[in-house]
């Protein structure tokens, strides 16, 4: 899928740009743009992983005793469940 582009204009330091120009020559003759714009989808992919992470760490840390042991008992059942399907292999 194509997205709209907007130019651009930002200044990095020169060990950053050699890196760019290193990667761009390794996926033979890739511009520098889309070095970067590849660096940065990553960089935002990592971000929300981080973000998710932290949310359901902080989710399961809030649950009371309770709670916790509700979600035990569900996620073994959902396990005990998982174990006896039979999938087909065509």
């Amino acid at each position: 899928m194509d997205h709209p582009k907007s130019k651009l204009s930002i200044t990095l330091v020169v060990d950053l740009v050699r890196a760019v120009d290193r990667t761009a020559k390794r996926r033979r003759g890739a511009s520098r743009s889309s070095v970067i714009e590849a660096w940065l989808r990553r960089a935002v992919r990592m971000e929300a992983e981080d973000r998710l992470r932290a949310d359901t760490i902080e989710y399961y840390e809030s649950l009371s005793g309770r709670e916790r042991r509700e979600e035990a008992a569900i996620a073994g059942a959902a396990s005990r469940a998982a174990r006896r399907l039979e999938l087909d292999d065509d």
